[in-house]
């Protein structure tokens, strides 16, 4: 815009963005949003595809009531179950339905779909290059 180059972290934002709003209009289809898809694909992960909310809440780095309300959202549109801790009624287990798997499935082939339209100006050895570069970015300034 101004002749400048612009900074790394400039470029790492306009890239998350571009490519969060893509995600967005492609998921509002399945009336998922970016946030609620991360969700379902972390409980799709989980040993035996069940996690608790506290699980969630510290994966995600989040607060409580932040989890409690995309939790609810999902449980409404019909892609999780909730259910408590047989031993300890306090702690909430989340699990997947099958309209959550069929979710997470179309999601998931979007997202692959996506990363190769992003990375199909680079042969392979650059996209290795690029994705160990970011990862030692991420972890150096995750440790901050």
């Amino acid at each position: 815009m101004f002749g400048e180059t612009l900074h790394c972290g400039e470029l790492i934002k306009r890239l998350n963005d571009a490519l969060g709003r893509k995600a967005n209009n492609t998921l509002m289809c399945d009336d998922v949003t970016l946030s609620q898809i991360k969700v379902l694909a972390t409980i799709s992960e989980a040993a035996d595809e069940t996690i608790t909310l506290k699980e969630l809440e510290k994966h995600f780095e989040v607060k409580q009531a932040t989890m409690a309300g995309i939790a609810a959202r999902l449980e409404k549109k019909g892609m999780i179950e909730g259910f408590y801790d047989s031993n300890d009624k306090r702690i909430k287990h989340v699990k997947l339905t099958a309209k959550g798997e069929e979710i997470c499935k179309t999601a998931r082939a979007s997202m692959d779909e996506n990363e190769r339209e992003l990375l199909k100006t680079l042969n392979d050895d650059e996209k290795g290059q690029l994705r160990n570069l970011l990862q030692k970015v991420y972890d150096s300034i995750k440790s901050c």
